[in-house]
């Protein structure tokens, strides 16, 4: 799955991946790396707390869309309520599975995701980025990472997946082609990453440090035993990815699996309504804008670091999440650090289509 692909991709000193299998494994990994983000593991100068996700598990890093592009819902007054549009699209998610792929026909799921991590020159090596304040970084690089996944009309079929891996799409600043330099020399995660890779049956494999485990790109293993209701979906989580005690856990892990849109995209039909109706419950969602089809719902939380927010455009035809933006704690208040550079977290965007051909 993404998330678990980008903390190996990306050299996370977590947990590895063990032989009880790739959800619990993830689940470890989800919890050290919250733990550390809490606790202030590393001594970094300016350090601003992030929200846990995605782009956390790379580096913390910031995204933009202007490498991307970005789904523009224009601000118009919102005329149904979030649990309204949820509820819409979780209906969509049903229907839509019942929709029949034309034999020899793919469903292609893209999913551009794109961050900018800021670079300071005098931190020591392999410390350098992620590590300034946006007021100190001397440059900020925007990383881009692109995948499509293509699913036969036979799911037991092959699987094919195209990806151009975590490269450098523009730098901004007075060392921005030292710090593009330094990133190729010392971080570089998406070398040999890049080309087509095919799984029978959509099967991968994967692991570390010797361990082999084996899982579904749609993420079957993962959801197989979650209820379908609300309140069951809730618990579910709560049970799996519940932080320590502490009462936002789940809805931590809860939203990181939304804004997981490869992952999100490619689970099954059951599984994205529950979840979309789940959303509902959390209290504080709400509807920012609508245009259509697409609506874009927000949900904060407060922590003392500051506020975190993430924003998702639900395609509410089809049940899926075509767009997500996350802001950090406290980055509200955070200047951008170049012109152009936006101030947000971290953004995905994703399409789903059928197409006649796989690579």
């Amino acid at each position: 799955m993404e998330l678990m692909e980008r903390v190996r991709e990306i050299g996370a000193d977590a947990l590895p991946v063990g032989p009880a299998g790739i959800d619990e494994a993830r689940h470890a990994l989800l919890r050290e790396i919250a733990r550390e983000e809490r606790a202030g593991a590393v001594a970094i100068r300016g350090r601003t707390a992030r929200w846990i996700g995605g782009s956390a598990l790379a580096g913390g890093l910031a995204a933009t869309a202007l490498v991307i592009g970005l789904v523009a819902v224009p601000a118009t007054a919102p005329a149904a309520s979030a649990a309204e549009v949820l509820e819409k699209a979780a209906e969509a998610s049903i229907r839509a599975a019942e929709e029949v792929v034309p034999a020899g026909s793919y469903t292609r799921i893209d999913t551009a995701f794109t961050w900018a991590t800021t670079y300071d020159e005098q931190m020591p090596p392999g410390a350098k980025f992620n590590n300034a304040s946006r007021r100190d970084a001397e440059a900020v690089l925007l990383i881009e990472d692109e995948s499509s996944v293509y699913v036969p009309a036979d799911p037991g079929g092959e699987w094919v997946r195209e990806r151009t891996a975590y490269h450098v799409a523009e730098s901004v600043g007075p060392r921005s082609a030292e710090a593009s330099e330094t990133w190729g020399r010392e971080m570089n995660p998406g070398a040999g990453l890049s080309g087509v890779t095919r799984y029978p049956a959509g099967i991968v494999e994967g692991g570390r440090d010797g361990d082999v485990v084996t899982y579904h790109l749609d993420g079957r293993e993962t959801y197989a035993d979650m209820p379908t209701d609300p309140g069951g979906v809730v618990a579910w989580f709560e049970e799996r990815y519940g932080a320590e005690g502490e009462s936002d856990g789940m809805a931590h892990f809860f939203v990181e699996t939304l804004g997981d849109l490869m992952s999100f995209n490619l689970a099954p039909a059951d599984a994205r309504a529950g979840m979309l109706r789940a959303f509902a419950s959390l209290p504080g969602v709400e509807v920012v804008s609508s245009d259509g089809d697409l609506t874009t719902l927000a949900y904060e939380q407060g922590f003392e670091a500051g506020s975190a927010r993430v924003e998702f455009v639900l395609d509410t035809a089809r049940g899926y999440i075509v767009q997500s933006t996350n802001w950090g704690m406290g980055e509200y208040v955070e200047p951008i650090a170049f012109d152009g550079v936006p101030d947000w977290q971290s953004r995905t965007v994703s399409t789903v289509s059928t197409v006649d051909a796989a690579p």
